[in-house]
C-alpha cells in the first residue's frame, strides 16, 4: 500500500500560522500536524518510502523538513487556482502503477485506532465516517449544520450521499473526516472517474451533484460521483480518535483535548 497526503493547500484561516510554512506544518502543542500523521502511520508500519506528500503552498519548507528521508514530494504548480482533486492527480503516474492507495488530508490528526480501521477494510473503496461527530462540531461551531455535510448509507453501510449542505440533521448520520483508500478495481474507477470529470469540464459539461468544475473539485464531489455511477463506497465507522485544524478556533479546541 501507498500513501498519499494531500498538503497543498494555502491554510488562509489559519493566518499569520501559515504566513511563512504550509498548514500541515502548523503546531498543535509543539508538534505540526504532519508530523503527527507520519507518527501514526509508523506506529502502524508504514514506512517514509511509501509515503508521497502533495505539497503547493510553501513547498520549500516541506521539501527541507524532509529531505532526509525517503518520503516523494510532488508539487502541485497550480495550488492557487486548484482543488483537492487536482492536487491528487497531481500523482496520477503513481497511482496508475499501484494496487493500493490510502489518501490522507493535510490537515487531520488521527489515533492509531482509526488508521487501523481503514487498514483492516476488505472493501474496494473505503471512507472514514465519524459517528462521534455532532459533539465535536458542537465545540467548533455555535450550530454544527453550519459546517456539517451530510453523508447518509444504507444498511450495509455503503455510502449513499456525501458532501452535500443541509439543514436537515437527519441526513447526517455521520461524518467524513478525509481519509479513504482505493484498492484494485476501487482505485482504477477512481482514476477513471476523474479522467471523466475532466473531461466534462472541458466540454463545458456539468458534473456530479455541484456546479464546481473539475479544477475547483472537492474530494466528496468525486465521492459523490462514484456513488451516484453505482460504484460501492464503504463506511468505516469510527467514534472520535481524530481532530481538524482549519482555522485557529479549531486549533483552540485540539489544543485542549490533545497531548
Amino acid at each position: 500500500m501507498k500513501v498519499i497526503i494531500l498538503a497543498a493547500g494555502q491554510g488562509t484561516r489559519l493566518r499569520p500560522l501559515t504566513d511563512h510554512c504550509p498548514k500541515c506544518m502548523v503546531e498543535v502543542n509543539g508538534r505540526s500536524i504532519i508530523e503527527r500523521q507520519l507518527d501514526t502511520m509508523h506506529g502502524c508500519g508504514i514506512k517514509d518510502s511509501d509515503i508521497t506528500i502533495i505539497a503547493g503552498y510553501k513547498n520549500d519548507a516541506l521539501k527541507e523538513k524532509f529531505k532526509n528521508t525517503q518520503m516523494n514530494i510532488i508539487v502541485n504548480e497550480e495550488y492557487e487556482t486548484t482543488n483537492m482533486v487536482c492536487s491528487l492527480m497531481c500523482a496520477r503516474e503513481l497511482m496508475e502503477s499501484q494496487e493500493d492507495i490510502l489518501i490522507s488530508y493535510g490537515d487531520i490528526i488521527y489515533n492509531e485506532d482509526v488508521l487501523n480501521k481503514i487498514l483492516a477494510s476488505e472493501d474496494d473503496m473505503s471512507v472514514i465516517v465519524d459517528d462521534g461527530w455532532y459533539e465535536y462540531w458542537s465545540a467548533r461551531c455555535e450550530n454544527p449544520l453550519d459546517d456539517a455535510e451530510t453523508l447518509m448509507f444504507d444498511d450495509n453501510d455503503y455510502l449513499l450521499e456525501i458532501g452535500q449542505k443541509t439543514t436537515d440533521l437527519n441526513k447526517v448520520q455521520s461524518q467524513y473526516i478525509g481519509l479513504m483508500r482505493f484498492k484494485n478495481d476501487g482505485l482504477e474507477a477512481m482514476l477513471a472517474l476523474s479522467a471523466e470529470a475532466k473531461r466534462r469540464s472541458s466540454c463545458g459539461e456539468s458534473l456530479w451533484r455541484t456546479t464546481r468544475t473539475y479544477a475547483k473539485m472537492y474530494m466528496t464531489d468525486l465521492l459523490q460521483g462514484l456513488i451516484d455511477e453505482n460504484y460501492r463506497l464503504k463506511a468505516v465507522h469510527i467514534n472520535r480518535g481524530w481532530f481538524e485544524i482549519d482555522d485557529c478556533d479549531d486549533l483552540k479546541v485540539v489544543e485542549s483535548q490533545l497531548r
